[in-house]
């Protein structure tokens, strides 16, 4: 059977795209607001999509294009972030699937500085064979707030788990608060409900200091984590006690009494760590029971973040890159891990 893959504008593909996510993806939420929140509303642009359709013109599969901008100190880079890679079952052979990814790949390394991605397991052998190098994989964090259910999970007996995590927590507590008394004397932690433009200026001091980031100013944040269907966050920020200049923010998920997602943070290595110092008791007081987040990049990063008792859980989701044609940097610094900031920000999802 022959396959064409065929450059299609999200708003013509629409109904196409919505049902073979629906058929092939775990969509979360309604699928109509993902396509115009993601492809149509981006800060960087409208995406793209390529539809897979058979010899008869059917649509039996797509390759979405989302359009982002990492940055390089001061040099902004048109990126494509590869997203939502679905195949009907009938077609899930090797051919198909090839002509869709080879060219979409022949699209974004035309038309973009570079390309990035995070194919399922199944697809990473696929694009490794179109040339893509794979970076590494998403580093998963955790730091336990409250014991008796890692105690019970781990010994049982949950009456005496209750009672022991009970006592750890009291002691953790009482040296977080103790830790977080030297930042506390400069800074506090405030609870937002929007992003304004002290982002912007936190963006514009702080990405010189790491590699290549992906853009994080006030446009870009409101987007991603506020405007997002079907998700509720909240905006911590670590804010001079003079004069309320932000030196640090993370982006937290989870409902109080379950785990706490660090969906992003950033700022210097320094003022994250005070955010850091200040957020876990602040988090173990409004009920949640563990702090986890997702990163690969700079090992400063994940230094810090097991200096501030976080562990490695796992490593699952694998990230691939490839410079495009017109990508104004050395190939090898695009491919090296150490030169990359990317946390759940950075997905395509």
């Amino acid at each position: 059977m022959a396959y064409q893959a065929v450059l299609t504008d999200p708003s013509e593909g629409r109904e196409h795209l919505v049902r073979l996510w629906l058929d092939n993806l775990p969509v979360r939420g309604d699928a109509r607001a993902k396509l115009d929140w993601l492809y149509l509303d981006g800060p960087a642009g409208r995406g793209e999509v390529f539809l897979l359709r058979d010899e008869r013109g059917a649509p039996v599969g797509c390759a979405g294009i989302t359009r982002r901008e990492l940055w390089r100190g001061d040099q902004p880079l048109k990126t494509a972030l590869l997203a939502d890679l679905a195949i009907d079952r009938a077609h899930r052979t090797g051919m198909p699937a090839l002509v869709l990814q080879r060219a979409t790949k022949r699209h974004v390394d035309a038309a973009y500085d570079l390309s990035y991605g995070f194919p399922n397991a199944n697809a990473v052998a696929l694009h490794r064979r179109i040339g893509y190098h794979v970076l590494g994989a998403m580093e998963r964090y955790v730091r336990v707030l409250r014991h008796s259910r890692y105690l019970e999970r781990k010994y049982g007996r949950p009456i005496v788990a209750r009672a022991a995590g009970a006592v750890i927590d009291g002691a953790k507590l009482a040296v977080r608060t103790a830790r977080a008394f030297a930042p506390s004397r400069a800074a506090e932690l405030v609870w937002l409900d929007d992003v304004d433009p002290r982002f912007d200026r936190l963006w514009e001091q702080s990405r010189g200091a790491w590699g290549l980031a992906g853009r994080r100013d006030a446009a870009f944040l409101r987007w991603r984590f506020l405007r997002k269907p079907d998700e509720k966050v909240a905006v911590a920020a670590l804010c001079e006690k003079k004069g309320g200049a932000l030196r640090a923010y993370a982006i937290v998920g989870g409902a109080p009494g379950d785990f706490a997602l660090i969906a992003d943070a950033f700022g210097s290595i320094e003022a994250q760590g005070d955010l850091l110092t200040l957020l876990a008791p602040a988090l173990t007081t409004r009920g949640h029971t563990a702090i986890g987040m997702r990163f690969l990049g700079d090992p400063r990063m994940t230094e810090m973040l097991r200096a501030h008792s976080f562990s490695l859980r796992d490593a699952h989701r694998t990230v691939i890159v490839n410079p495009g044609a017109t990508c104004p940097i050395d190939p090898a610094i695009v491919r090296d891990t150490a030169r990359w900031y990317l946390t759940d920000l950075d997905e395509d999802t």
